[in-house]
């Protein structure tokens, strides 16, 4: 088993009340570490005098998607296509949207996945949304 030995230092410095602090450069460096093949994060963590269940943390932290991230640019855009409705299944004038077809919207933020069925309150999906980005 190939040595976990850092090619970046170790904690940046230590607090008045004895918590050690790691720089960003250390801490991506040991998560990359516990995404090669077959590495086993207890024993990076071992190795590198860390508690297992803080280097976990310095994962999800590392795995969360770009736009949950602090500092990050903001949100990341898909492309969307817009295509013309068929001449069937267009919508009555008279028709408001709250009586338009069912459908199903998934939303995935901040690791958690939203299934969004039927006709849904604007108002509600926001509240949803927001308290989940906050999480």
């Amino acid at each position: 088993m190939a040595s976990h030995q850092p090619s970046v230092a170790g904690p940046a410095s230590v607090s008045a009340t004895g918590r050690r602090r790691f720089s960003p450069e250390f801490k991506r460096h040991l998560v990359e570490l516990t995404l090669l093949p077959g590495a086993s994060v207890a024993g990076i963590a071992l190795a590198h005098q860390l508690n297992a269940n803080q280097l976990f943390k310095w994962r999800r932290e590392y795995l969360q998607p770009q736009e949950t991230l602090p500092g990050a640019a903001g949100p990341v855009l898909l492309p969307v296509e817009i295509t013309p409705e068929r001449e069937s299944a267009a919508v009555e004038p008279s028709r408001n949207l709250t009586s338009a077809p069912a459908g199903t919207i998934d939303i995935e933020i901040g690791g958690a996945r939203v299934r969004v069925a039927g006709t849904v309150d604007p108002a509600t999906l926001r509240m949803v949304l927001t308290s989940l980005r906050g999480r």
